[in-house]
């Protein structure tokens, strides 16, 4: 499996994975594998730690850039992660996101090709998230390799390139390519009157309407109403027929989601969209490039 991604992630296609930190080592080491690449030129971008939070933006990046002797790359990292604005601003002031996008222009002015970013967007700073992910597409259009590494399973599916799962024992594609007639055909569907959950060892029963979304992580059902989280006992499958006729829609091989409860469509980048519900503010449900045509020809936008 290792030898087969090493193959993939040398093609260029941004690959993300959901994991926990002891996974580094290994994704690394899947870097360093790439023939034609030497692992000490891969930027690694970390997640949190020190900065030199008394520099200010511009003096954090010619430091680096001078250290490496690459001075010639520093007005690219600039312009890549958007940080003219933010020159003269000391990194102690800047938010989360802010400094995400400084450590990815630090491996930019440092000359590197290839990447690991630890935790990309596991921030709420919308314009740095907007920027990094406009970064990770165009690892679609050259030959470089991007690999990124999150905690969070909607993190990892809203990031442009292919998404795996990390478990003990495999590694398995969250979303591969569903044929255009997969689904395609729409049978009567069973009407059902209750979903039956379980929370702290007690059995719920919802209605249907009652509930916002859902959600398949590491082989196990989520469903979500109004901010809690309910352990189901069935596949997700199972449950997009059940839910169909209430107005869910599958807008990705892990989520279905009470359409109902959607208030607005994010567009991140091309290729990665989200979709923002009523009373969750902080959370986006991933949308799948294959899910996005089927969705405007449901709802004509």
């Amino acid at each position: 499996m290792e030898e087969k991604l090493t193959v993939t992630a040398a093609g260029g296609r941004p690959m993300h994975f959901e994991g926990t930190e002891h996974e580094v080592p290994f994704l690394m080491g899947m870097l360093a594998g790439i023939p034609g690449r030497e692992a000490e030129d891969a930027g690694f971008v970390e997640h949190s730690g020190a900065l030199y939070e008394k520099m200010t933006v511009d003096q954090y990046l010619k430091f680096f850039a001078g250290l490496t002797g690459t001075m010639g790359c520093l007005d690219s990292a600039i312009e890549q992660m958007h940080l003219s604005g933010l020159l003269k601003k000391k990194i102690s002031r800047c938010t989360d996101g802010e400094k995400k996008r400084i450590r990815i222009a630090r491996e930019i002015a440092k000359g590197a090709e290839d990447y690991f970013v630890f935790n990309p967007i596991a921030f709420e700073d919308e314009e740095s998230k907007r920027i990094i992910l406009g970064w990770m597409e165009t690892f679609c259009d050259k030959n470089a390799c991007l690999v990124t590494l999150s905690l969070s399973h909607r993190d990892t599916c809203i990031c442009p390139g292919d998404h795996y799962e990390i478990t003990a024992d495999r590694i398995q594609c969250i979303d591969p390519e569903e044929s255009p007639a997969e689904n395609s055909e729409n049978p009567e569907l069973p009407q059902i009157s209750k979903i039956s959950v379980s929370y702290h060892e007690k059995n719920f029963l919802f209605n249907p309407e009652e509930i916002d979304y859902v959600e398949a992580n590491e082989g196990r059902v989520f469903v979500y109403v109004k901010n809690e989280q309910y352990h189901g006992d069935f596949r997700i499958s199972d449950l997009e027929e059940k839910l169909a006729k209430f107005g869910f829609f599958r807008c990705h091989r892990s989520y279905i989601v009470n359409m109902q409860k959607v208030t607005e469509l994010v567009k991140w980048t091309r290729n990665s969209y989200s979709l923002r519900l009523s009373g969750y503010d902080k959370t986006d449900v991933p949308l799948s490039k294959a899910k996005i045509q089927e969705l405007r020809s449901m709802y004509e936008f």
